[in-house]
Order: structure tokens, then sequence, then C-alpha cells
């Protein structure tokens, strides 16, 4: 099996190499970065955005499977940009270089299998809870949008010329290699900041504020059985529960061996868009495919503790997959 993965070293793109790696996957992966390979052979540098590249590229690879993992990303508590360049970097990555990926498919290996990494912020403030895949679409910033607007093209060449593209509606998933701007890195390494006597305080943007927090290999494995059904289609994956983000500082600071009485401060200006507290519902996936996540809440904050631990001493972190 050829597996083409677009955005192979993000989070989830290099958690799912070592998956298909260890499947005896041959592996080819597209970033801004360059490439990489694994069992193939590729020397071309690809810039997903053009569509000759993406043609020549899916017509001599060839691939069974693609995984569009490409994102323009950016949390709660980054420093942000102008709306306009959002809107610029978030299209070209989400919409258009996915619709070169599409068009080539099509053209060149229609049988190929096509996963497309969505995320919750398509729902933006859902007037339900939790959410799955017949929850209402209406996303309320920018990243959102473009992931929606991605979400119908794919829709469009599964029903119009029918390719077999799946979408992921994926909630928050971690990992020890998550960016650091992310509210879970932001806990962990403050805290280990603390407990090494670097820091004297915790400042976090909202202590109140829920989370549908999963653990990132679980997610990507959920991608792989997405594409072993007998159907394409659009399935939520989350752990469907919520954990305030005072309940994972508590959770890492006891793991720690804190005292209870750690300085946290609150300051919202650290929040550059309001966060939304949703919760997914998994059942379609779980009765499709069987998928259940192997990580829990407590156990994944641990994983990101002892990650951040390991950082501090000079190590690479090490985390099960």
């Amino acid at each position: 099996m050829r597996a083409l993965i677009i955005g192979h070293d993000g989070q989830d793109g290099g958690i799912l190499w070592k998956q298909l790696a260890a499947r005896d996957f041959s592996l080819l992966g597209v970033s801004r970065r360059g490439i990489r390979v694994h069992a193939s052979e590729w020397n071309d540098v690809v810039d997903i955005t053009d569509f000759l590249d993406v043609e020549r590229l899916v017509a001599g690879f060839n691939p069974d499977q693609i995984y569009y993992l490409a994102a323009h990303h950016h949390s709660s508590q980054d420093s942000g940009s102008a709306e306009g360049d959002a809107w610029h970097g978030s299209w070209n990555v989400h919409v258009h270089a996915f619709s070169n990926i599409l068009r080539a498919a099509k053209d060149h290996c229609p049988d190929v299998r096509i996963f497309y990494a969505s995320s919750s912020r398509v729902f933006g403030e859902a007037f339900e809870s939790p959410q799955d895949e017949t929850t209402l679409i209406a996303p309320s910033c920018v990243y959102g949008v473009t992931k929606a607007s991605a979400m119908l093209l794919a829709d469009y060449y599964v029903r119009v010329h029918g390719l077999f593209v799946s979408c992921g509606i994926l909630f928050n998933h971690e990992s020890p290699v998550r960016g650091s701007q992310f509210v879970s890195q932001r806990i962990v390494n403050g805290l280990v900041a603390i407990k090494y006597g670097l820091a004297n305080a915790l400042e976090i943007g909202s202590l109140d504020a829920r989370v549908d927090w999963g653990y990132a290999p679980d997610y990507t494995r959920a991608m792989q059985l997405i594409l072993e059904c007998d159907q394409a289609g659009i399935f939520v994956v989350a752990s469907g529960q919520t954990h305030s983000v005072r309940e994972m500082i508590a959770v890492a600071a006891e793991y720690l061996q804190l005292s209870t009485e750690v300085r946290v401060m609150e300051t919202a200006s650290i929040l550059r868009r309001r966060s939304q507290d949703l919760c997914g519902n998994p059942f379609l996936l779980r009765s499709v495919t069987g998928w259940q996540p192997v990580i829990g809440f407590h156990q994944m904050v641990r994983i990101l503790v002892d990650a951040a631990v390991a950082r501090h001493h000079g190590h690479a972190p090490s985390f099960p997959t």
C-alpha cells in the first residue's frame, strides 16, 4: 500500500507516519519544509498550491491512500495575524491546495481513498450539544469557514465524480509534539517550570474554558479506520467528554507533586478569540469502525507532563503511538 501524507511534519502527520510505516506502507510526505520518503522513491519538491506540481506528484506516486492533514494553524492563545492574512493562508491551504489534490486524483488515480482533516471549528457557536454529523455547520472563524468549504468540495467530488473522499471532524487532540502555543502545552510547560524553580506562576487565558480533549495517536488511528470503511462519509472524531482548563492544571500539578497552592493567573489578553465549549459525539465512528480511544484524559495529561519533564532535562520526549 502506498500512502501520500500532505502535512507529514505536523503533529498528526508525524504520528500517522510512524503508524503507517509500522504497517509496511510505502510513504511519501509533503509539507512546506520539503518531502520525506519511506520505502519509496521521490526527489522533486512539491508546491501543493500549484496544480501542475500536484498532478505530477499524484500521477507519479499513484497512491492508494491520501491523507490531507495540511492546516493553516492558530490557537485561541496564539498572537494571531491580520484577518486578511488569515483568509489568504487558510483558503490556500484548506481549500485551494485540496482542490488540486482532488482534481489530480480524479484524472490520474480515481480509485484512491482520500481523508480530509476537518475541525470542530466548523460548528461555530453550536446550538446543540454534543455535536455530531447532523449538527448545523455554522463556523464563526476563518479557520472554520475554510474547513467547511473544503468539506463541501469533498462532497462534490464524491457525488459528481465518484471519488472516495471522507472527512474527519476532529476535536482537540494532544500529544507531546503539539505546538507550544496551545493551551495544553502552556499548562504542562508552565507547571514544569514552576516545579524546577524557573517560574513562580502559571499564566493562562481562562480557567473555566471546557474542551473535548483526546490523544492524537488515537485520532490518527481513526483516520486509517475511516479509509477502510465501505463507503466515504463524514465522521466526528472526539472523546465525547469535556474537561476544564482548571481540571487539566489540577491533574498535571498533582502528577508533578506540586503544592495545591500553585499560583495561576488568568490573563484575558492571552485569548485572541473566544473559546467555544464544543463536545463531539463519536457514536457513528464507533458503530461503523469499532474505534475506541486507548488513552483517556488523565493518562494523556500524564504523558504530556512526562514529555515536558524530559524536554526540561534536555531529552527528546518519547510517547506511546
